[in-house]
């Protein structure tokens, strides 16, 4: 996502003050100083910068369906009372109303439909020329739902999940990375050597784990520090 302002101090401040984060969870990176033009007047290039949100929280927010009906149980049992109706709509229209001013700040002329699932909220954004919400395998997707989460339940223990998708990038990613795993694990299979996938997310590495939970000849491990976590496949002991 980018910023601009008078100065880097000052896009800065507009990104924090847009995302409502602090400088600490973003990734900064400066594309344009500003440039004084022509005696002040002609020429001039404001300061430009590029942020992104840092994995680690990110990470923590990466939930799908079932992650969220744990945490609900878990709620139950701490004897959390459930959100109120008067509650949910409040989380519902900080959260919405949140996302809108992004997107109105970002200039995206994009529609999104709400769904409320009971145990969660579904966001479901659609649009022309998107792919910059996308991001990189879903980045910058991941980075709205963890803001959106932050936005409507900062200060509160009591949450409501937000879950957002982009024209239907979730299934889009979930069908390839499932046919990556089968492509590898027929690798694994054929060279009888481990592979490694690339770090990945929570969500993408439980997609990876649950496309191969039934295979007949590997199985899946992950590994790697926080950040930087990776599924292996490798053959089944009884095969090695």
């Amino acid at each position: 996502m980018n910023f601009k302002g008078k100065t880097v101090e000052e896009a800065i401040t507009a990104a924090l003050e847009s995302l409502n984060v602090t400088e600490g969870e973003l990734d900064i990176t400066i594309v344009q100083e500003p440039v004084k033009g022509l005696l002040g007047l002609i020429g001039n290039k404001e300061a430009q910068i590029e942020v992104t949100l840092k994995e680690t929280p990110i990470s923590s927010l990466l939930e799908d369906e079932k992650v969220v009906k744990k945490e609900t149980v878990k709620n139950v049992e701490n004897n959390k009372m459930p959100l109120t109706e008067e509650d949910r709509q409040r989380k519902i229209e900080k959260g919405t109303g949140f996302l809108k001013e992004v997107l109105d700040t970002l200039e995206y002329p994009v529609e999104y439909f709400i769904r409320d699932e009971g145990e969660f909220i579904r966001i479901d954004i659609r649009g022309k020329n998107v792919g910059n919400l996308i991001g990189k395998r879903g980045e910058t997707l991941y980075a709205f739902q963890y803001l959106v989460n932050l936005a409507a339940n900062r200060n509160d223990d009591n949450s409501l999940k937000f879950i957002i998708d982009i024209e239907d990038f979730r299934k889009r990613r979930e069908k390839t990375l499932d046919a990556l795993a089968n492509r590898l694990a027929k690798k694994v299979v054929e060279t009888r050597k481990p592979v490694s996938l690339e770090p990945m997310n929570p969500l993408e590495r439980k997609v990876i784990h649950m496309s191969l939970q039934e295979h007949e000849f590997v199985e899946t491990i992950s590994e790697g520090n926080e950040g930087q976590r990776y599924v292996k496949i490798i053959l089944k002991e009884t095969l090695k």
